[in-house]
């Protein structure tokens, strides 16, 4: 398999140029992450953007504990999630500011160690493939333009803290594929459809919606001496509520359709 590098895309002739070799396509899914400046070409600098000054710890926990289920802890230092995907293993992500990140850089493993332990009362945890990144907010207005569509990151970015961002993802595809099948199906062409435009117009309100929703809730579960024991109440009465919680569960697995 070779490795390629995407040099550029020619809209008109439906062209992608690598540092290898040219070739021509009937629909073109860019996915090149969130900083290429190749998706000037179709978004110009229409999104909607924020940096938040934090950045993202995510690494993989091997530990012995028994049925323990994803979960949320808004702490001091930011919110962390666990999200279980094996028995004896899940993987962590810790939202940091800045400032806490550059001046812990160096001990953020033992700090993370400690932290978790005293969280999950046990010190039989192992830590691994600890990374981290920048955080922001970006939600790109045009998904297309002619037969280029982007997808992925470079589509969309959104805070961790609800763990949305690779469900939107996963929620494009899907319909992309469907959009497809459809086409095939009914022996229409794939080129110079409305498949673009029909991905655009079912993805972009849901996706707009939840982006600006986890940045809404992101703002009010920033650390606010003031505004805390309210909303500590607050959570209080939702983890009493099965209705609440039956409902933010769906929306999470399956989208707001």
């Amino acid at each position: 398999m070779l490795k390629k590098t995407i040099k550029s895309v020619n809209l008109v002739e439906n062209k992608v140029f690598t540092n290898l070799t040219s070739k021509t396509y009937d629909l073109i899914a860019l996915c090149l992450g969130s900083n290429s400046s190749i998706y000037q070409k179709i978004n110009g600098n229409r999104e909607i953007k924020k940096n938040y000054k934090e950045h993202s710890i995510t690494c993989s926990i091997t530990h012995k504990i028994k049925d323990i289920g994803a979960q949320q802890f808004f702490l001091k230092e930011g919110p962390l999630a666990i999200l279980p995907y094996k028995n004896n293993k899940f993987s962590l992500v810790w939202s940091i500011e800045d400032r806490f990140f550059i001046k812990n850089e160096k001990s953020l493993t033992h700090y993370l160690k400690k932290k978790l332990s005293t969280i999950l009362k046990t010190n039989k945890i192992t830590l691994g493939n600890i990374q981290s990144y920048p955080l922001k907010l970006s939600l790109k207005r045009n998904y297309y333009k002619k037969n280029t569509i982007i997808l992925g990151d470079g589509l969309h970015v959104v805070h961790p803290l609800a763990g949305q961002g690779f469900n939107l993802i996963l929620r494009d595809i899907k319909k992309l594929d469907k959009l497809i099948s459809i086409n095939l199906r009914l022996g229409l062409p794939i080129k110079n459809s409305n498949i673009p435009k029909d991905l655009s117009e079912n993805r972009k309100p849901e996706n707009l919606l939840i982006g600006l929703g986890i940045h809404t809730t992101r703002n009010f579960f920033k650390n606010n001496k003031y505004l805390d024991p309210i909303k500590e109440n607050i959570l209080n009465n939702f983890s009493k509520s099965e209705f609440l919680k039956k409902i933010t569960k769906s929306i999470a697995n399956l989208g707001l359709s």
